[in-house]
């Protein structure tokens, strides 16, 4: 979803004539940092440019990965993957630091999302006020869903429209940490 995005064209003549005329474009470059969870002394920091998912969506496009290797249909694999861990995904109790403690939030989080560019894959407008080049992390945070409540709250994250939402934090940092309390948790960067 980054050429989403980005608002690039979809057919690749667009994309080319967009290419001839020479237009540049600034984008901010955002590095996460993510323990791994079987060698705590291991680190790793990944540059990535649209966003990183954490917790219920991160744990479908990982699940997705792994039966697409036996399913070679996509769109199956993602609603098998949806299928499988929406019913079973617990919340986990997490500590959310903003912008090196300026603000703190601890919540039961079932889904983190920090985004440079408006949309995640399958056209999820998760952060509808990003900028790729205003310095900000665009921070949502889905707090403590049930599975079917889980399933209004991903629509309504779909479509960018939850800034009524209780159950849902949507800040802007320029740094944001989260830290489980309880067990490890999925991360996805760029889909991977």
């Amino acid at each position: 979803m980054l050429a989403k995005s980005l608002g690039l064209p979809h057919g690749i003549d667009e994309c080319c004539h967009n290419y001839l005329q020479g237009r540049t474009q600034r984008i901010d470059v955002l590095t996460a940092t993510v323990t791994n969870p079987t060698n705590r002394s291991k680190v790793s920091t990944r540059a990535f440019l649209n966003a990183a998912e954490i917790g219920l969506g991160a744990e479908i496009i990982d699940r997705s990965k792994k039966v697409r290797d036996r399913v070679k249909n996509r769109l199956v694999s993602t609603i098998t993957s949806i299928i499988a861990t929406l019913p079973t995904y617990e919340s986990n109790n997490c500590e959310i630091v903003f912008d090196d403690g300026q603000e703190k939030v601890v919540t039961k989080m079932t889904m983190g999302v920090i985004a440079n560019g408006k949309f995640l894959g399958g056209g999820f407008m998760a952060a509808p006020e990003a900028s790729f080049s205003d310095g900000l992390l665009d921070v949502i945070i889905l707090k403590n869903s049930g599975s079917l409540k889980m399933l209004d709250k991903l629509a309504n994250i779909k479509t960018g429209n939850y800034t009524d939402e209780v159950d849902v934090i949507y800040k802007q940092a320029r740094k944001v940490s989260i830290k489980s309390k309880e067990r490890d948790i999925t991360v996805a960067i760029d889909g991977e």
